[in-house]
C-alpha cells in the first residue's frame, strides 16, 4: 500500500566499516532498525545490530507515520491511530500488517479500508512551504497544528472547496497539499561508479568517498524533504542478496548471520 501523498536468536553480525566516519550533525538513529538475518527474514535491532524484535518477517520498514492513515482517505476512522510513528509496515506470509514496537501486529492491510480514486494529501508539520497538486473538492482535511507558532492550519471540518476560495492567490484547480519538515541538511550525498554504475556514498563538498560504490540502488533517509523523521541512514539494493538492507552513513550494514553473537 505504497501511494504517492514517500526479532533472541544466536547471531553472529556482519559489520561493513566505511573508510572514513562521516559527520552526521548529530542526527539520531532510529531505536528500531530493520535487519536483514541469514540472508532470509528480516527482525528489527538497535543501532549496535542487538536484535530486538525476532527476524520472521519477508520485508519490514521503520517505524514511521504513513499518512495514507488520514480522516479524509480511510474508511473506517478507528484505524486512523495505526497510521502514527508507533507503528510499523512488515510482510509475513505473505501479508501487511503495522505492529507496535513489541512485534505484535495491530493492523492487517486491507484496501476496502481506504478510499480509491482520490489524491492523498501529505501532510507534514513543522514547514510554512506549501506545493500543489490533485485533490478532490470534497476531501475533508484533518487538524493539523504547526508545532512552532501553534497556529492551526486547517480547522477539523474545512474542505479542499473552501481552501482553496481561501487561498486564490497561490492555488490552481486540482491540487495536493504537502507540507515539507524542515531539516538541516548534512553533506553527504549518493554517487554512481561511471564503471560498474554501482552507488555509494560521498562527502559533496570535499569529493571524499566514505562508503564505496557497492550498492545497485540507494534511498537515503536524510536530507529527504519528503520525511519527516531525518536519520543517519539510506536503505541500498545488494545484487548478491538480491535483498534490500538498511546501511548507516558510518558503514554499518543492518545485515546479521545465526552463529556466533549471543
Amino acid at each position: 500500500m505504497h501511494t504517492s501523498f514517500t526479532l533472541v536468536f544466536t547471531l553472529i553480525c556482519a559489520f561493513t566499516y566505511a573508510q572514513t566516519k562521516p559527520i552526521t550533525n548529530n542526527l539520531p538513529y532510529p531505536d528500531l532498525i530493520p535487519v536483514l538475518v541469514n540472508d532470509s527474514l528480516y527482525g528489527y535491532c538497535d543501532s549496535i545490530l542487538d536484535i530486538k524484535l525476532s527476524p520472521i518477517y519477508e520485508s519490514a520498514e521503520l517505524f514511521e507515520e504513513d499518512f495514507n492513515f488520514q480522516i479524509f482517505h480511510v474508511n473506517r476512522p478507528e484505524i486512523i491511530k495505526y497510521g502514527s510513528a508507533e507503528y510499523a509496515w512488515v510482510r509475513r506470509n505473505g501479508e501487511r500488517y503495522r505492529i507496535n514496537k513489541k512485534g505484535d501486529p495491530v493492523y492487517k492491510y486491507d484496501a476496502a479500508d481506504f478510499k480509491n480514486g482520490e489524491t492523498i494529501v501529505q501532510l507534514f508539520k513543522n514547514s510554512a512551504v506549501h506545493t500543489i497538486d490533485k485533490v478532490d473538492d470534497k476531501t475533508l482535511l484533518q487538524q493539523i497544528k504547526n508545532d512552532q507558532t501553534g497556529q492551526i492550519a486547517f480547522p477539523d471540518n474545512q474542505s479542499i472547496a473552501d481552501f482553496k476560495e481561501k487561498n486564490k492567490a497561490f492555488i490552481d484547480d486540482g491540487i495536493r497539499l504537502i507540507y515539507y519538515p524542515k531539516f538541516t541538511e548534512i553533506p553527504y550525498t549518493y554517487f554512481s561508479n561511471e564503471q560498474t554504475q554501482l552507488q555509494g556514498i560521498k562527502n559533496k563538498e570535499t569529493g571524499e568517498i566514505t562508503i564505496k560504490a557497492s550498492y545497485a540502488s540507494i534511498e537515503e533517509y536524510y536530507n529527504n524533504r519528503l520525511r519527516i523523521h531525518q536519520y543517519p541512514l539510506f536503505v541500498a539494493y545488494r545484487g548478491d542478496l538480491n535483498k534490500y538492507i538498511y546501511v548507516g552513513l558510518n558503514g554499518t550494514e543492518f545485515v546479521l548471520y545465526s552463529a556466533q553473537i549471543e
